[in-house]
């Protein structure tokens, strides 16, 4: 996907996700707590791609997809501890930040090994099993997304790659949802400004080599 089709997806049918037409997150997450693992793998194909995309924001690219697993595993174990399901997104953001925090202080053997549960819960919950597929190919738009503001920028990925509904966004990074509208027209309009400048530059080249 270059910058320009990334500009151009927010028109596309697909990216305009009813999150209304689903099970609400309160509903999966007591089911969850009851054993239902199903319920649970639906939370996952909800929120890995947030998990994955916060966690990369603070431990780097490499690294972020481990942190995410391991936050997603610990939040299954401590599903009975949570006091409002309605905030499950939130509770889960809390617990993949921390987790990324903390990535660097501990031992990466310690990190590749699995308790047994762990081995279970990535054998029965068949979200957990599936690589992570970051749809950022596109070098100029990576490159372009690295420079803006990360906020804007994981809003963007969210919305526009992962093809999240904004409900959802903002019920992950816990703001309202006016906030993530209003970063995402401040993200596309930096993206805009950064790709006029390139054009303005191709043509000024352009002109200066006839």
């Amino acid at each position: 996907m270059s910058l320009k089709e990334f500009l151009r997806a927010e028109g596309s049918r697909g990216w305009m996700a009813d999150a209304s037409l689903e099970p609400p997150d309160e509903v999966l997450v007591l089911a969850a707590i009851v054993g239902d693992l199903q319920a649970f793998d639906q939370l996952v194909l909800r929120y890995r791609p947030a998990a994955v995309r916060l966690a990369q924001s603070i431990v780097g690219r490499e690294h972020g997809e481990d942190v995410a697993q391991d936050g997603l595993l610990l939040a299954f174990k401590a599903l009975p501890s949570i006091e409002d399901p309605r905030k499950f997104a939130a509770w889960l953001s809390a617990i993949v930040r921390h987790r990324a925090w903390r990535w660097g202080k501990r031992e990466s053997v310690q990190q590749a090994r699995h308790a047994a549960l762990d081995e279970v819960l990535i054998d029965k919950v068949e979200a957990l099993r599936q690589p992570f597929v970051d749809r950022v190919q596109d070098d100029e738009l990576r490159k372009t997304l690295e420079s803006v503001p990360a906020e804007y920028a994981l809003v963007l990925k969210l919305r526009f790659l992962d093809e999240m509904p904004l409900k959802r966004i903002a019920a992950f990074l816990g703001a309202p949802l006016s906030t993530v509208k209003w970063r995402l027209h401040q993200g596309k309009r930096l993206l805009r400004e950064h790709l006029e400048r390139d054009e303005t530059r191709r043509l000024l080249s352009e002109r200066s080599e006839r």
